[in-house]
């Protein structure tokens, strides 16, 4: 029995036409001659593109302090802040040492979304909690909260240069270095426990009201304690105590105001925006935890084709909108996809036979819309999905960094040119 595989493309729009399926007989090549097959064209699959958000992301073990503001015109007030315990190590100093001064000394990591050019501000302040992990499964979540001082021990105005590798350096006032200077000299510090009852850790916030962009700084990132000590010949000799951050305790605290927005009545991450209600759209962002939820709702009618075949390849293809993106609202080759169930729930990676996870990639640019199209293969998504076990599960896409940037994407929907439309295209391999 010979195996043919032939070009049988089902496309799936969520503008379902009502064109009645065409027949195209049609020889294949010198190797299969005398045999006759069958394209058939289907347009009578649904591919639905839903917006959710999810009620809130893991962040714990930060690897990248995210940092900063901007107003975005679809997504709204984006903010990021960075909650930070310092290593509770136990330093000492000279008797006869003299205190310089104290700073906050940040390393860019070269990560920075939205507009860099204006000048940004940052805010350091004094917590006054614990910074401890949610008591049911010890995680620190972008939603979680710590007070404290209003008042900031550190201020500093700039501008920003990500792609350089010049530190930002945020002097820290007097009080709170002189004060731990002390403590620290007079022993009044001598042990762990001692360092964090009186040195809970720091927040890293932006100015909400005037900056304009998003900054990553690595992990490595510390407090820098300057003093001096008199040598025997009576010359100053420089030193300095650098206070880490303990990473099981910092993350990143990350929040946008919807007011106004496509997402201002998501009440949890059960609440579904079609692309209808949102201008033909669908979204994702990350930090914020907008993801886009697919549906391919007939998937069953596969089984009820004339002829006798199996589906050897599926590709789900969808493009980004059109001036939605820019160098500074950039986008990435690389989308992630995961199975969810019906309220949401992320259940898995979506993985090839091998188990390595499914990445989107971009099949090409469209010069006259001046856009990307994304490609997912989900041949396997859709043998799980002929299974009854299985026929409440969904995909979702979303960036690998989702928990520590704010990339956001926005895609066409229903009623995009038909060379933008959501397209499912499956290949047919039948038997002679």
């Amino acid at each position: 029995m010979r195996y043919i595989i032939i070009g049988l493309i089902i496309i799936s729009s969520l503008s379902c036409s009502k064109e009645e399926n065409k027949d195209f007989t049609f020889q294949i090549g010198e190797d299969f001659v005398g045999t006759t097959t069958k394209a058939y064209f289907i347009d009578t699959l649904t591919v639905k593109a839903t917006t959710f958000q999810f009620d809130s992301l893991v962040v714990s073990d930060a690897n990248r302090l995210l940092i900063g503001a901007y107003n975005d015109p679809v997504f709204g007030k984006i903010s990021s802040k960075s909650f930070v315990q310092l290593r509770n190590t136990v330093y000492d100093i000279e008797v006869d040492a003299v205190y310089d001064s104290i700073a906050l000394i940040l390393i860019p990591d070269r990560y920075f979304y939205n507009d860099t050019i204006p000048i940004q501000q940052f805010k350091v302040f004094n917590v006054l909690d614990d910074i401890e992990p949610d008591e049911e499964d010890y995680n620190y979540y972008n939603t979680a909260n710590f007070n404290y001082d209003i008042v900031p021990i550190g201020i500093k105005d700039f501008y920003a240069t990500p792609n350089k590798s010049d530190s930002l350096d945020i002097k820290i006032n007097d009080d709170y270095g002189l004060t731990l200077f002390n403590k620290l000299k007079d022993n009044d510090i001598n042990n762990s426990d001692d360092f964090l009852d009186d040195y809970k850790g720091v927040l890293i916030a932006a100015n909400n009201d005037t900056n304009t962009t998003v900054l990553g700084f690595s992990a490595n990132s510390f407090i820098r304690l300057y003093y001096t000590v008199d040598d025997n010949d009576d010359e100053s000799e420089e030193k300095k105590i650098d206070f880490t951050f303990n990473l099981s305790n910092t993350f990143n605290q990350i929040s946008s105001d919807k007011t106004g927005t496509y997402f201002e009545n998501i009440v949890d991450q059960e609440t579904l925006l079609p692309s209808t209600e949102t201008d033909n759209s669908f979204f994702i962002q990350a930090g914020t935890g907008i993801v886009t939820r697919f549906d391919i709702p007939h998937l069953k009618t596969l089984n009820d084709i004339s002829f006798q075949g199996v589906v050897v390849d599926a590709k789900l293809k969808f493009s980004l909108k059109e001036h939605m993106y820019s160098d500074n609202l950039y986008t990435r080759d690389s989308i992630q996809v995961y199975i969810i169930d019906n309220k949401s729930n992320v259940l898995t990676n979506l993985n090839y036979d091998d188990t390595t996870p499914i990445m989107s990639s971009i099949e090409d640019h469209n010069p006259e819309f001046d856009t990307d199209v994304y490609v997912i293969d989900i041949k396997s998504f859709i043998d799980i999905k002929q299974s009854e076990t299985y026929e409440e599960y969904f995909l979702a896409i979303y960036p690998q960094n989702f928990n520590n940037s704010v990339d956001r994407y926005i895609f066409n929907g229903n009623g995009a040119p038909d060379d933008l439309q959501i397209k499912l295209e499956l290949t047919y391999a039948t038997y002679e």
